[in-house]
């Protein structure tokens, strides 16, 4: 079964106790996306992320659509 709750902030210390009270292979705790999107995020504000151009390569595919017709 999988799972969603939320935890309002002033209960959190009680849920983590309850989560270690459960046996170690009860649960698995996911982290949401927030990190991930920073992350990229981050990468993408650095300049090292490798990034394409929309226009690039449109040409190419126009002209295959165009020679099927």
């Amino acid at each position: 079964m999988t799972m969603r709750i939320s935890i309002k902030e002033e209960y959190m210390s009680e849920f983590e106790k309850f989560v270690k009270s459960l046996p170690s292979d009860a649960i698995e705790i996911k982290n949401t996306l927030d990190e991930e999107i920073r992350r990229r995020s981050q990468e993408y504000r650095s300049g090292n992320m490798k990034t394409t151009p929309f226009m690039e390569g449109m040409d190419e595919i126009r002209e295959s659509l165009v020679s099927r017709l």
